[in-house]
């Protein structure tokens, strides 16, 4: 068999599993690669393939739509779908796709026959092929019912996650900003927009630690935030560990806390390239002592991570939605806890990586009347006036995936509250 189809397969494999068992794309990209004998480039190609279909499936399914003239299976339609998005979006060589998706077909039992003449169809289309149309049909009626209810759009929010995400990073002082040598362009005076794309370990002080990657949206929270300086801070769910990592680089005291193993592995990993030395507790954040309090809860909550379309595009490619009645369920357990753990006047900064108002607005307005002693505390963009489109009337952070200028930034969700007694 040649490699090409042997990596191809791999595409095709890892597509059909985040597809048919709603697994993450990391995980099934780590599964399937893991143990072959696979160079860099083999590896790259495999990811670019995958995220560039799932990003482009609701594209292709308009497009199979009007070439396909009967029902066919979910594998074909997928084998199809990395094969299109190759030829289209990719522009790999035609023949070189058409000769290795029809051996997958032979390979899969896949009728090879409508394989290959729908890709020839489609190479001779080429040109007359709108890449960026799609049915309004092909988008999850979860997802359609999650908008209409937070009145989007869904043509502006399908067109806005569909780019690949921007590099942003925000760096541990001012002054290490300013003796970076990459291209970029400023977003505050700690972070930045990197111009030309590169893995991230290529960049300049990757290994001295000087900065990490974090998205524009979801660092302002902390940035907008002056008052947490010198403060004993739990962050309670914190890998990755990017508005951890802007807490202690303010002079604070920080507890860090994550439930998860693998992600306090993440963390852990991320401290020591950063130079930071603190200690990781590992537990549910429910289980936290409420003998110990904090100034500052930091609580970045599990979400259905809607707001991060662009960077985990499978969320919209899995055959089941985000369970956000479990979700919502754990956000409203999570706060209330967050609410025992406070000194008096201590802050709670509540955070999603979401737009649905069931995970944002309702949240904060549950949270408020059932704690009395609570108040919001909102947002300030005293001198950040440019960011006046990441805050709305309420005084809260919000924004859904879009663009900053010319570069991307995910959708985002964030609110503080001061507790009264």
């Amino acid at each position: 068999m040649r490699k090409s189809v042997k990596v191809r397969i791999i595409i095709f494999d890892i597509l059909r599993e985040i597809h048919q068992k709603n697994k993450n794309f990391d995980d099934s990209f780590l599964y399937f690669t893991q143990n072959l004998n696979l160079n860099d480039q083999d590896k790259s190609m495999i990811y670019n393939v995958v995220l560039n279909s799932i990003r482009n499936n609701l594209f292709i399914n308009r497009i199979l739509d009007n070439l396909l003239q009967k029902k066919t299976s979910v594998k074909i339609k997928i084998l199809l779908l990395c094969a299109i998005t190759q030829i289209l979006y990719l522009d790999f060589k035609d023949y070189a796709v058409t000769n290795d998706t029809v051996e997958i077909g032979k390979i899969k039992k896949l009728n090879p026959s409508l394989i290959n003449a729908l890709l020839k169809n489609v190479i001779q289309s080429k040109k007359l092929i709108n890449k960026k149309k799609f049915n309004q049909s092909s988008v999850p009626l979860w997802f359609i019912k999650y908008l209409n209810k937070n009145r989007l759009d869904v043509k502006e929010i399908i067109k806005n996650i569909t780019d690949e995400p921007s590099l942003h990073l925000v760096f541990k002082n001012k002054n290490l900003l300013r003796i970076f040598q990459e291209d970029h362009i400023k977003t505050t005076d700690l972070s930045a927009f990197i111009i030309n794309r590169k893995k991230v370990k290529d960049l300049e002080n990757y290994e001295k630690g000087n900065w990490w990657v974090q998205d524009l949206s979801s660092m302002l929270p902390i940035y907008l935030s002056p008052e947490i300086k010198f403060k004993k801070v739990l962050d309670m769910c914190a890998a990755p560990g990017g508005k951890a990592f802007q807490t202690i680089s303010l002079n604070n005291e920080v507890t860090l806390n994550d439930i998860s193993l693998k992600r306090a592995d993440i963390l852990r990993a991320n401290l020591k390239r950063l130079k930071f030395s603190n200690e990781i507790q590992i537990c549910n954040a429910l289980d936290i002592s409420e003998d110990r309090k904090f100034d500052i809860i930091i609580l970045d909550a599990p979400c259905s991570g809607v707001g991060t379309l662009r960077r985990n595009p499978e969320i919209l490619f899995k055959k089941k939605p985000p369970d956000l009645e479990f979700l919502t369920k754990v956000q409203k357990s999570l706060i209330n806890k967050a609410s025992k753990l406070l000194n008096k006047n201590g802050i709670i900064i509540y955070m999603v990586c979401s737009f649905f108002y069931d995970e944002t607005k309702e949240i904060k307005n549950i949270f408020l009347k059932e704690n009395k002693n609570f108040s919001q505390h909102k947002y300030k963009l005293g001198s950040h006036y440019k960011f006046k489109k990441f805050l709305d009337d309420d005084g809260d952070i919000f924004c859904t995936p879009s663009k900053y200028g010319d570069y991307m930034v995910d959708g985002f969700y964030s609110a503080k509250f001061i507790k009264n007694d």
